[in-house]
């Protein structure tokens, strides 16, 4: 029996009843993390299940810490991307995709997988080779790692080509020059873009 001094009495009255509810609660939640923890040890390759408890270390959380490993990733698959790493990294945590609630974990696991295969060195740290080599071990994993990976790379491929968040930006890369404002009508269209239609059947082209 669990016992809880109740210091507010003058005859050093031992109450249970409240001791023992929050007893029981305490030990039910140490017990459900403790198997929790378990079975993440005994699963560390388990993407899905290293996603749902969160089972990377706390500092990715920190968005700057992320934006670090994000940007280099984009870098990375994007050669000559340019921007700082918090422009690299936006959409990875835009909410109005469905990536943003990933991007913690992803982030993490580019640099666990990074460490281990380059001598404990963090993703954003290795050379552009190394970290393509990172890359395709994760495009190279089981099949919700490669859901992950595969998605992080046509989202930083939709971020950097379309310039999402700046319609006048344009993308240099593949000669985008962006918003046609400054150009003259001739420079973007044709004079008689007629010539480049077929001939109608019917004159009003009503077929009734």
């Amino acid at each position: 029996m669990y016992w809880c001094r109740d210091m507010s009495t003058p005859n050093d009255i031992y109450r249970t009843e409240d001791a023992l509810r929050i007893e029981a609660i305490t030990r039910r939640e140490a017990l459900r993390r403790m198997g929790l923890l378990a079975a993440a040890a005994a699963t560390a390759g388990c993407t899905p299940l290293r996603m749902a408890l969160h089972a990377y270390p706390e500092a990715f959380d920190d968005r700057e810490r992320a934006d670090s490993a994000l940007a280099a990733f984009v870098r990375t698959v994007i050669p000559g991307a340019e921007g700082t790493d918090e422009e690299l990294s936006r959409a990875f945590h835009d909410r109005a995709y469905p990536f943003a609630s990933h991007a913690a974990f992803f982030a993490s696991d580019l640099c666990r997988r990074a460490r281990r295969l380059y001598s404990n060195r963090a993703f954003e740290y290795l050379e552009e080779g190394a970290r393509a080599m990172v890359v395709r071990d994760g495009l190279d994993a089981d099949g919700i790692t490669r859901r992950i990976y595969g998605g992080a790379i046509f989202l930083a491929q939709v971020a950097t080509f379309a310039g999402i968040y700046d319609d006048d930006a344009g993308c240099a890369l593949i000669d985008f020059p962006g918003s046609n404002a400054g150009y003259l009508p001739e420079e973007y269209s044709y004079a008689n873009p007629e010539a480049f239609l077929p001939a109608a059947i019917t004159p009003d082209g009503n077929y009734a």
